[in-house]
């Protein structure tokens, strides 16, 4: 009895000096992609099933640190956020303090600026476009992504024809075609559409498209967006604030940021 005991003890030692399983935090973002900071890897010029990008590189460090499994997917905003809000999924990549405020999610501190703009056809408006103010996007028939808020911007999103549009080569077509006046963008997303769409890329150099900045609203911030109900919200929020802030410190969000848009 003493020896099957001695080793029973030996053994339960052991099992407890075993690595647990590591922790599953599923991840989303928008699958119109958001290059540079989220978007599916090209291969020969098609999609892969691998979900790169700055802010994608920024969560791994962080799940990295904590012992996470991070899986991250691409769906359509609306779902994705959805999904979150109803602890399907535990984190929404790059959403806004708006987006956080409509989809009952806790946001995370702020991880990158985005600098807003917006674009006008010259097809369609050979006298220019020209915004002096937020307020003047009343004026206009504003067109924009389908599941995107814009309340940030000044706007109701009631107001923003999205229909069913789930791209940029859409918006741009609806400005040529008449069909609305301008789109909102940020300047980062649309420099970042270089790296994985060549169609995309003639569109905004053929001399028909103009961007301005866009008055009033100068600049946006990402986050991380947890369920506000979550039990793991506290934790996970603790989790990502703290690998933000010593990312920060040792300037590696930039860094990030700043191989993508080389």
């Amino acid at each position: 009895m003493r020896r099957s005991s001695l080793f029973a003890t030996r053994l339960f030692l052991l099992l407890c000096q075993l690595p647990a399983g590591a922790e599953v935090i599923r991840a989303c973002a928008d699958q119109a992609e958001m290059p540079p900071f989220v978007y599916a890897e090209r291969v020969d010029g098609l999609k892969s099933a691998h979900i790169t990008g700055a802010s994608v590189d920024l969560l791994r460090m962080i799940a990295d640190r904590n012992g996470w499994e991070l899986q991250v997917q691409l769906l359509p905003w609306a779902r994705c956020v959805a999904q979150v809000a109803s602890r399907q999924i535990q984190i929404a990549l790059n959403i806004s303090a708006s987006d956080g405020v409509s989809n009952a999610l806790q946001t995370s501190a702020p991880y990158y600026t985005l600098h807003n703009v917006y674009y006008y056809s010259r097809r369609n408006r050979p006298g220019g476009l020209t915004l002096h103010s937020s307020a003047d996007l009343q004026r206009y028939h504003v067109c924009g992504l389908g599941g995107y808020r814009f309340e940030g911007y000044g706007i109701a999103t009631g107001s923003v024809d999205r229909g069913t549009t789930i791209g940029y080569e859409q918006l741009i077509g609806k400005l040529h075609l008449g069909r609305c006046d301008l789109f909102i963008a940020n300047r980062e997303t649309m420099a970042g559409q270089y790296l994985i769409n060549p169609k995309l890329r003639g569109m905004l150099v053929d001399g028909t498209l103009v961007q301005r900045a866009l008055p009033g609203v100068a600049t946006q911030q990402l986050y991380f967006g947890v369920a506000a109900d979550s039990p793991q919200a506290a934790t996970l929020l603790h989790a990502l604030n703290a690998g933000l802030e010593r990312l920060e410190k040792n300037h590696t969000l930039d860094t990030l940021l700043e191989r993508y848009l080389q």
